[in-house]
């Protein structure tokens, strides 16, 4: 009777089909949890529409200045189909989608070089920490005489935003880099763009995708914040103004809010799935339900036999050692 060819030790005819069960059964798992947190997020937002429009009805506040959350709703769904308000979203988007391009240009490779010479990188820290705290907005009049252009003010301030996040965290990825893994390149003669390329950059990626995640939330709110500031032609900022002339429309103006919510919100998920394409290997799967953690192994070494007569004689090699591993 002829074996079963085997590949490794304890490797027999099931193995791939235990291996399938078990990758199968992750997958599953990682689909369960995904599922449950969108659940979870479905209920948070429905809690939170309920207490504000709870809120709203109480007579507490006047209805004029808080509006019910369903006139709310009802003026957002209301807006998707207003050309006039999608011109106002496009521009917005426009220009906040060019200054995270830009930023995202800029900062990568300034992170890489910066991170790559470490002198270099001293120096540029001091001007790096001088000019990160510096608020967008507050730069708006010097953009304005700059730049003259309202979407290049807008532009410009963003891309001025979002460049910190992008470029602190590649120079944190940079930093986890396995310096063996670089050396081993430049053994096999590499310079040093091929191992910028082949080492620095995958391995410092998913810390540029969450520069960039956190950047684009900072560069939508600047963005924003700049139409309503400097005006311009178009933007939501601008539509945010002209809801509140004429005496006012609060519940156009908390709708038009909720849409740069949603931009955020569309912004964050797509880069999130970006993410899990280009570097999958960052994010591992969940552990089984009820599985218990390993125990490390202790690796025990024979000590060597006393002479008789001498303190340790008589003793096996195990016999200073308790049942957890540890030396008594």
């Amino acid at each position: 009777m002829k074996r079963g060819a085997r590949s490794g030790p304890g490797l027999g005819p099931g193995f791939g089909a235990r291996a399938r069960l078990r990758a199968g059964g992750r997958a599953g798992q990682l689909v369960e949890r995904r599922s449950g947190r969108a659940l979870l997020g479905a209920f948070g937002l429905c809690g939170a529409f309920l207490v504000v429009e709870l809120v709203a009805r109480s007579g507490v506040f006047d209805e004029q200045a808080l509006p019910p959350a369903s006139a709310v709703l009802a003026r957002a769904a209301e807006m998707a189909v207003d050309d006039g308000f999608l011109d106002d979203l496009w521009a917005t988007v426009a220009a906040w989608l060019g200054g995270l391009a830009l930023a995202v240009a800029l900062a990568v490779p300034a992170g890489l070089l910066l991170g790559s010479l470490p002198r270099l990188r001293a120096a540029a820290l001091a001007v790096v920490e001088l000019a990160r705290p510096i608020p967008s907005v507050a730069l708006i009049p010097l953009a304005i005489l700059v730049f003259v252009e309202p979407d290049r003010v807008e532009r410009s301030l963003v891309c001025y935003a979002a460049l910190w996040p992008i470029l602190l965290n590649t120079l944190y990825g940079l930093r986890d880099v396995d310096p063996v893994a670089k050396e081993t390149l430049r053994s096999f003669g590499f310079g040093p763009l091929g191992v910028v390329w082949r080492v620095s950059l995958p391995s410092a990626g998913p810390f540029v995708v969450t520069g960039v995640r956190i950047a684009a939330s900072v560069g939508l709110i600047v963005a924003v914040s700049a139409e309503l500031r400097a005006g311009g032609d178009g933007g939501l900022g601008v539509y945010l103004l002209d809801t509140q002339s004429g005496g006012g429309r609060p519940d156009l103006m908390v709708a038009g809010a909720c849409w740069a919510g949603v931009l955020g919100v569309a912004a964050n998920a797509g880069l999130v799935g970006v993410e899990r394409v280009l570097f999958p290997q960052s994010r591992p799967f969940p552990k089984p339900r009820g599985s218990a953690p390993r125990t490390p192994r202790v690796a025990l070494r024979a000590r060597p036999q006393s002479p008789p007569g001498s303190e340790g004689a008589g003793r096996g090699p195990l016999d200073g050692l308790d049942r957890s591993g540890v030396g008594r």
